[in-house]
């Protein structure tokens, strides 16, 4: 079967501005790792990593994405920062402002996520429609210390709101297809927790026991429940401890892209 190639969407790391920064000090390698099993099932293969270095914005930065064909598939394994600059969480990613980056931010991800940030995440009306438990979590808003558990949840159409007086083992996962990021572009596929660890046993399952999700669904929503082990596990298998509740997903649609390995 014909290989197909992948290229990582991959963020900086933080740093300190007096320090050079290096090009392999990137987020989420591991939980994209974990994910590149599932993609290779598809039959794409990593080509490349493309670097988003910060930059301070607004004007955006040109990026020649012109390389990037139709059968090419852009992975991303971490929390776009849609509106980071916006809303100037303590836990925040700096945006790139490349013209890729902007892209797909005003392509695919908006179209299932109305405001994403560090501590706040509002879906579209759409996307909120794919299912009631996702309804009821159209807005949610995130702790920033001792895990990106939820402070709480709610729909702005119903005006029922949980709060979580003390930090329960609760957050929300991500999982974003889009065929075309644009048209006649490169696939996009992006899983994402609200923070590193969350990623982490997010792409871990997804890599593992729920490949049936990938590619096949342009939106899914879980529910990751922590069953607080110890702080320092030994292995990345502390992840199957998780627990993933599945709250929805939209519809599968007939695939067109590369075909499973035999």
């Amino acid at each position: 079967m014909s290989e197909h190639r992948c290229f990582r969407f991959a963020y900086a790391l933080p740093y300190r501005e007096d320090r050079k920064r290096f090009p392999f000090q990137m987020r989420d390698t591991d939980a994209a790792t974990f994910l590149l099993r599932g993609v290779e099932e598809r039959g794409y293969r990593l080509e490349e990593v493309i670097i988003n270095y910060p930059s301070p914005g607004p004007d955006l930065v040109p990026f020649d994405d012109s390389f990037l064909t139709e059968s090419d598939l852009i992975l991303l394994t971490t929390r776009p920062p849609m509106h980071d600059t916006h809303i100037g969480d303590r836990k925040s990613i700096a945006r790139s402002h490349t013209t890729l980056e902007d892209k797909l931010f005003k392509g695919p991800l908006a179209r299932h996520f109305a405001f994403l940030a560090r501590s706040e995440v509002r879906l579209t009306d759409g996307t909120a429609g794919i299912a009631p438990e996702i309804a009821k979590r159209q807005s949610s808003i995130y702790r920033q210390n001792g895990g990106a558990t939820y402070h709480s949840y709610g729909s702005p159409v119903t005006r029922e709101w949980r709060h979580f007086k003390k930090a329960a083992p609760l957050t929300a996962a991500f999982l974003v297809y889009a065929e075309h990021a644009w048209p006649g572009g490169p696939a996009l596929l992006a899983a994402f927790g609200m923070g590193g660890t969350e990623t982490l046993v997010w792409c871990h399952q997804l890599g593992n026991r729920l490949q049936h999700l990938l590619f096949s669904t342009s939106f899914a929503m879980a529910e990751l429940r922590n069953p607080l082990l110890a702080a320092r596990p030994t292995t990345s298998a502390f992840a199957n401890a998780w627990e993933a509740d599945i709250l929805g997903f939209a519809e599968p649609k007939p695939r067109s892209g590369p075909r499973r390995a035999a």
